[in-house]
């Protein structure tokens, strides 16, 4: 037998088991009689085996391969494509009647996915696993451990994918409205009409509008452009807008966001609701990298709702996330978590700080900004009475802000608003005699001068805490930037109450803030020129004593020192991460060396291409 014969004859043997479903034969002899023997046996024995009653004749494997999918021989040269070995073994019969176990061919090895494919088809992109790959196109996910690159081709020369190919470059095309062409069992023009529907319904999700609004869009449109086809076969109220984000748009995204967990690295977020129901939300968001934009994406994954009394623990809430990313197959091995993840609540650096203020001298700046809004909210009367006192001590009437506490940025703009009218206020609480409790607290506040003391101490200090906080909540990444700013944002802190001396030359870690010897004597505090020149007023008019001045100087080092002591302990100084990540600045580059990328390399080799 000729060589091009035998070839010929073991690619058809390989196609016939291929198509059928069934591994190839055992393991063929080197010499042509036994290779001649082992297809003929195999050929033979499979057409008995399937033989019709009424004896009709087996149909071939060229003849039973479907009719969508066009043959395509396998590349000659596919040893790149092949990694893992097959657990699956063949048995077939000799003429000796023994069994014998082989693996031959295809079978032998399983072909993975390749990432120079997706540079040839770009809809051809990486599936849940190496041995499958996703055709945006389709829409599905299909092997390619049998023949690798083939099995790509093969379904690209379908009829099945050249069908919808065609209808997706169809609907791209501008049409006539009066030729229309057939598009996925639609014309051309309702494909068009399905487009907008869609696109509207994500438009009211993305803005937040009630879907009962979508009731009116269709007669508006098919007012307002008459001579629009897409308008008038425009209908879209509210159920089907429900149905097009439930039932499409939303599965749709979830799975591509899935598919990317499944194989890039992410970080997980999540926050518990104050709903007052009987189940607490706690929103499981995403950052994860996305290799189309070419960016970190922040997306949403699952709601984990919480139930009964241990709702807000963070083991149920840690067994909602793992239920979360075991039903959609996630692996835990791809979420990077640090240590140093109280980063993300930095504004319980300034409140750790208010507990030592509070210790001292019993004031609390959030409380009083809470009563103060509560207290002229929804009430017209107060805030005409205090509007006539503004108009008393010349200045001009200014809303009082709300403070919320999750919005800790709020607190230094309610501060400065009660500056901005603390005569007014002052005047107001004194002259009225109300009996609710708010308002005898708010009483004892604004009758005590150190009150506005206090509040000045505050407005100079938080823009400190503000400033950092705002760096931490940008949307642009600034990594970068952190090692530096953390420092420097510690080095602040401590040159408000220690000597100069105690900070030079040393590193944050060996600077001994507590010790009363390093620190400044009380006048030379740096508290803001106002608030020193407000106490320094109300001490010489006598409305207050040395001992209060003293207390207040107490209660801002303990204020300072808390800080700093909850700074060095939240914070990651020594994170190599942020150390590293700093050749990412022009501007630092200079200082930064090679070290610094080989460490992202060590660190992350699931990133490298």
């Amino acid at each position: 037998m000729s060589g091009k014969k035998k070839k010929k004859q073991q690619r058809d043997l390989l196609s016939f088991w291929a198509v059928e479903g069934q591994p190839p034969p055992a393991k063929l002899a080197r010499s042509e009689e036994t290779v001649e023997e082992a297809l003929d046996l195999s050929v033979n024995d499979r057409v008995e085996e399937n033989e019709s009653p009424e004896g009709t004749e087996n149909e071939t494997a060229e003849e039973t391969e479907d009719d969508d999918v066009e043959e395509i021989e396998a590349p000659e040269d596919t040893e790149d494509e092949t990694e893992e070995p097959a657990e699956e073994t063949v048995e077939m019969r000799v003429e000796t009647g023994k069994k014998q176990s082989a693996k031959s061919g295809a079978a032998t090895y399983r072909c993975t996915f390749k990432r120079e494919w997706t540079a040839e088809w770009p809809f051809i992109t990486l599936g849940t696993t190496t041995s499958y790959y996703w055709c945006s196109i389709c829409r599905h996910e299909n092997s390619c451990a049998h023949q690798g690159k083939a099995d790509v081709i093969r379904h690209i020369k379908s009829k099945g994918h050249r069908a919808k190919e065609q209808a997706i470059q169809s609907t791209t095309t501008i049409a006539p409205y009066y030729a229309p062409v057939s598009v996925g069992g639609m014309t051309a023009q309702d494909a068009k009409t399905r487009r907008a529907e869609v696109k509207v319904a994500v438009s009211m999700v993305e803005h937040n509008v009630p879907f009962a609004v979508a009731d009116h869009f269709s007669p508006l449109l098919k007012e307002c452009f008459k001579d629009s086809p897409t308008a008038q076969n425009y209908k879209c109220a509210r159920t089907k807008t429900s149905c097009i984000i439930n039932e499409a748009v939303a599965p749709h995204f979830r799975k591509e966001l899935v598919m990317k967990m499944r194989t890039n690295p992410f970080t997980l977020i999540t926050d518990g609701s104050n709903d007052t129901g009987r189940e607490k939300m706690n929103p499981l968001t995403v950052w994860v990298y996305d290799s189309y934009s070419s960016k970190v994406v922040h997306r949403f994954l699952d709601m984990c709702p919480t139930s009964g009394p241990s709702c807000g623990t963070a083991e149920v809430i840690y067994q909602k996330m793992d239920e979360a990313l075991q039903k959609n197959a996630i692996p835990w091995r791809n979420c990077h978590l640090h240590p140093w993840v109280p980063l993300s609540h930095h504004p319980q650096h300034c409140q750790e700080a208010g507990l030592g203020f509070l210790e001292v001298c019993g004031f609390d700046p959030e409380d009083l900004t809470v009563d103060v809004g509560y207290w002229f909210k929804g009430s017209t009367n107060r805030k005409g009475y205090l509007t006539e006192f503004c108009e008393l001590h010349g200045s001009e009437y200014l809303e009082i802000l709300m403070h919320v506490s999750i919005r800790w940025l709020s607190l230094e703009r309610c501060l400065t608003r009660i500056l901005q009218q603390y005569e007014p206020l002052a005047s107001y609480f004194k002259s009225s005699n109300e009996k609710q409790p708010r308002f005898r607290r708010l009483l004892e506040a604004f009758s005590n001068p150190m009150t506005e003391v206090y509040l000045l101490f505050y407005q100079a200090t938080l823009p400190v805490f503000s400033t950092f906080n705002l760096l931490l909540q940008r949307e642009k990444s600034s990594i970068f930037l952190l090692h530096d700013e953390i420092r420097s944002f510690i080095r602040k802190l401590l040159s408000k109450f220690l000597k100069p001396a105690a900070l030079q030359h040393r590193e944050l870690h060996e600077i001994l803030y507590k010790d009363p010897s390093n620190q400044l004597p009380g006048e030379k505090l740096v508290i803001g020129f106002t608030t020193r020149a407000t106490l320094n007023r109300l001490l010489d008019a006598g409305d207050i004593t040395p001992q209060q001045v003293q207390r207040f100087q107490q209660a801002a080092v303990a204020f300072l020192v808390r800080a700093v002591e909850y700074a060095m302990k939240k914070l990651p100084m020594r994170e190599p991460l942020i150390k590293h990540a700093m050749f990412l600045d022009v501007q630092q580059r200079v200082e930064c060396g090679v070290e610094d990328a080989l460490y992202f390399v060590d660190r992350f080799p699931e990133l490298l291409p």
